[in-house]
């Protein structure tokens, strides 16, 4: 399977796209309760990472550093300058995935279906987790592989809409 090309993608979990409804598809986005009253300013740092309905998703853009290794950035206007990160040197005690001006590097690697996707800190055995029957508003977690639908993540390649 070929690595993620450079670009700008929506993501979507694999855990709501299984779900009986089928049309419930969740995608990666910015806690809506954080950014309200916020419309005209940018999201601040810390802000959780959540699943969202399509409508609120938000375009991440891809940067591959090497191999599987990538940057994560959010290509939305009020979130320019961020990115999807993590407390890297804390893991254990602070697992969440957040709004953050700090690089991280995440390694993506193939996941169980042609389609589907791991994302993990590099080199940390840690992946992007969230239950079997996420909600909208689940923060996204990192937890070890366990090999659940809960850790597959679509990318889908978008135009940039300037």
């Amino acid at each position: 399977m070929p690595s993620l090309q450079n670009g700008i993608y929506r993501i979507m979990s694999c855990a709501s796209s299984s779900q009986p409804s089928g049309d419930r598809q969740l995608f990666v986005g910015i806690d809506s309760k954080q950014r309200h009253g916020q419309r005209s300013g940018h999201i601040k740092e810390g802000t959780p990472i959540v699943l969202v309905q399509k409508q609120k998703m938000v375009k991440v853009e891809l940067q591959n550093i090497g191999g599987d290794n990538y940057r994560l950035y959010f290509a939305n206007n009020e979130a320019s300058g961020m990115n999807l990160g993590c407390d890297k040197n804390n893991l254990q005690d602070n697992n969440k995935v957040f709004v953050t001006k700090e690089e991280v590097e995440w390694a993506i690697d193939q996941g169980s279906h042609s389609k589907s996707y791991h994302v993990q800190v590099r080199e940390s055995g840690m992946y992007w987790t969230v239950p079997k029957n996420a909600k909208e508003n689940t923060q996204l977690k990192l937890e070890q592989l366990q090999g659940e639908e809960g850790q597959e993540w679509e990318f889908e390649r978008i135009e940039r809409e300037d």
